[in-house]
């Protein structure tokens, strides 16, 4: 066996690993690229949802203010209700309709 083929059983198995590393990295790299653009996506997704939870929120503390409001407005109405009621229970007595 001369040199020349030494070199060539040694050299070209070599050259083949190297090429084969060097499309393994390139490959990495790829999708590393892809990974980053779906960290993006998702960071983009998050900051939609934290957006939708602060409506959410928001609509949240309006609706409890307006049935606060409701209930304290029906509280007025049922006082009132309850005075009526008396003024006529009065009435009835004093007229002995009862």
């Amino acid at each position: 066996m001369s040199n020349a083929q030494l070199y060539l059983a040694i050299g070209i198995p070599t050259l083949a690993i190297l090429i084969g590393i060097l499309l393994n990295v390139v490959q990495l790299n790829a999708i590393n690229a892809r990974f980053s653009s779906m960290d993006s996506r998702f960071s983009n997704l998050e900051t939609r949802f934290s957006q939708v939870e602060t409506r959410i929120s928001n609509l949240e503390t309006r609706l409890d203010a307006r049935f606060n409001n409701l209930e304290a407005k029906f509280d007025i109405l049922i006082g009132k209700v309850i005075d009526l009621d008396n003024r006529v229970t009065r009435i009835e007595a004093k007229l002995d309709i009862r």
